[in-house]
């Protein structure tokens, strides 16, 4: 078992880096007001993750686990905060008690920062370009796959992270090694047995969602195919959605692109917004046929 011990700005922010690219959130607690006495100075700080790491210290005790436990409730509402601290022995109003006779109060600012969300795009043919172009411009890491390698050259995606050629008959083994978990994934490549290959394939993975571009006949008979070759039902419900895209009046691979984006950043943000997704009623109708 480690001790708790602090640590230095300079690995502070290292460990910040480490955790966010790893697509943990995490959480900066700090010291940033002392009226008389207290266990720590100005400025004294512990880094509190997603999965309940702590590093640095603040002295241990009631203190430190209290102000953790608030920086947990700040990642998990996604929203930071200020709380004070009493260690005069008696209540304070509007401060925590932490039964200590320092003599002082203490305030701590918790802020939250977040990984930045990585997106994978296969097919980046008329549709995928224009919304990687968007999705990098609006500021997420972007991963381009495609079976066609001159679709995906430095040339046309100067910034996405990841550039990946897969051939056809590679998606199933390669294409889950490009994932990371969270990822979000849009198919847009339009060729009815690659987007199904690609579709099963990523559903098996760690994606947080899965957006399909194409007609309603197509998402219909895609995911009665899911169904009959086994892949859960609340996997479906819960990671695919198609058509993606909000419910604009959207006829351009640009438009397509834009309302693609505006369901995205709706779906991250807890926003409304009328979806064109389709797959909770097909699975309903499905249900009442079984």
């Amino acid at each position: 078992m480690k001790l708790p011990r602090n640590i230095t700005d300079e690995e502070f922010v290292n460990i910040a880096k480490e955790k966010l690219s790893k697509g943990l959130k995490v959480a900066a607690a700090v010291v940033v007001k002392k009226e008389g006495s207290g266990p720590r100075d100005v400025g004294s700080k512990i880094l509190v993750c997603e999965n309940g790491e702590v590093h640095g210290t603040l002295g241990g005790g009631f203190f430190e686990r209290h102000v953790v436990e608030e920086a947990l409730k700040a990642i998990n509402e996604g929203k930071p905060r200020i709380v004070r601290y009493s260690f005069t022995g008696h209540p304070i109003e509007g401060a925590v008690d932490t039964g200590l006779i320092c003599g002082g109060i203490l305030e701590v600012f918790i802020d939250v920062y977040k990984p930045t969300q990585r997106v994978l795009i296969f097919g980046t043919g008329r549709v995928g370009k224009p919304l990687g172009d968007l999705l990098n411009f609006l500021g997420f890491k972007i991963v381009v796959v495609d079976p066609n390698p001159e679709l995906v050259s430095d040339e046309l995606y100067p910034y996405a992270i990841v550039r990946a050629h897969i051939p056809v008959e590679q998606i199933k083994e390669k294409l889950p090694e490009l994932v990371s978990e969270g990822d979000i994934a849009f198919i847009t490549h339009g060729v009815v047995e690659i987007d199904y290959e690609a579709l099963k394939t990523l559903l098996k993975t760690n994606v947080k969602l899965v957006g399909l571009l194409g007609s309603k006949r197509k998402v219909t008979e895609f995911v009665k195919k899911l169904l009959q070759e086994g892949v859960d039902k609340e996997i479906i419900r819960s990671k695919l959605r198609a058509p993606i895209g909000a419910d604009i009046p959207a006829d351009t691979p640009e438009e397509i692109a834009v309302s693609i984006a505006a369901e995205l950043i709706t779906l991250l943000k807890g926003g409304h917004v009328k979806s064109l997704n389709i797959v909770e009623n097909i699975l309903n109708q499905l249900g009442t046929l079984t």
